[in-house]
């Protein structure tokens, strides 16, 4: 049949997707864990010039925190639709700072040094069945590209690992009247945090209201001391919040660095809400 555009071609019963027809069934898939999580670029308007057009897939993270990537090919709402047993033949990803890694699986990386950096994944793909023009045809994705923009940043970031119970009496324990919580914070960023506090208070019920205090129960809202912590270090607080078993279903924030005391790389990720 030939070619139906720059970048699809059928011949020999098959399709097959290149140029910048491919870029459209290419992608990267990132994960975070407990130590090294990735983060949204709060503003956009920090973007340097040249990497303007990048601004729709960017993210940030920590100088040295280690993150998992994997170069995925994926249905997409291009030409050839319907697409089905997709399977990776060869994938790498190029992070920008020298460093290039075949990305079949999950592999990870680690940035030494802050600023900016392109991401740019490269695959080539193979389908089962395709569908265009009428036709449920097999083919190959051929040097297919996606590149994110990522900003790594050398902040401290802290961040809840666990959060557990306590009772201080038998009573209260039969009752499940909760009356302190014991929470560990690690800084999970690259630099030494400041000492601050922890506050901890009742939701404002309501889909909305996530980080508004309850009003009805503000008397309940309490607050502990947090020491400074080196990169990769943790610390339990006990912090005195008591919890009444009717009281159990309520949603609480949690708030780290409630005296704003830490430059972090995200500030939105030291709010958190829990049941």
């Amino acid at each position: 049949m030939g070619a139906v555009s720059a970048g699809i071609y059928i011949g020999n019963g098959d399709i097959e997707i290149s140029n910048s027809d491919a870029d459209a069934y290419t992608d990267l898939s990132a994960k975070s864990t407990t130590k090294a999580k990735i983060y949204s670029l709060e503003s956009k308007k920090k973007i340097p010039t040249k990497y303007k057009k990048y601004e729709n897939y960017t993210f940030k993270v920590a100088k040295g925190s280690k993150i998992y990537y994997k170069a995925i090919a994926r249905s997409s709402n291009g030409v050839v639709t319907n697409i089905s047993g997709l399977k990776i033949k060869k994938a790498t990803v190029s992070f920008g700072d020298g460093t290039k890694k075949i990305a079949n699986k999950w592999i990870s990386h680690k940035y030494k040094k802050s600023g900016w950096y392109l991401i740019k994944v490269n695959l080539n793909a193979t389908f089962t069945k395709g569908y265009l023009y009428g036709m449920d045809l097999p083919g190959n994705v051929v040097n297919g590209t996606r590149i994110y923009l990522v900003y790594v940043e050398n902040n401290p970031q802290l961040s809840i690992s666990k959060v557990t119970s306590g009772y201080n009496t038998i009573t209260n324990y039969k009752k499940k009247n909760i009356d302190y919580l014991d929470i560990k914070v690690i800084n999970i960023g690259s630099k030494t945090s400041k000492a601050t506090k922890i506050k901890i208070w009742y939701q404002k019920p309501g889909a909305k209201n996530f980080g508004k205090v309850y009003s009805k129960l503000k008397k309940y809202t309490a607050s502990a001391k947090l020491k400074a912590l080196k990169p990769g270090k943790s610390t339990t607080v006990r912090i005195f919040f008591k919890i009444p078993k009717k009281y159990l279903k309520l949603v609480k924030n949690i708030r780290l660095d409630s005296l704003y005391r830490v430059r972090e790389i995200s500030r939105a990720n030291t709010l958190y809400s829990f049941k």
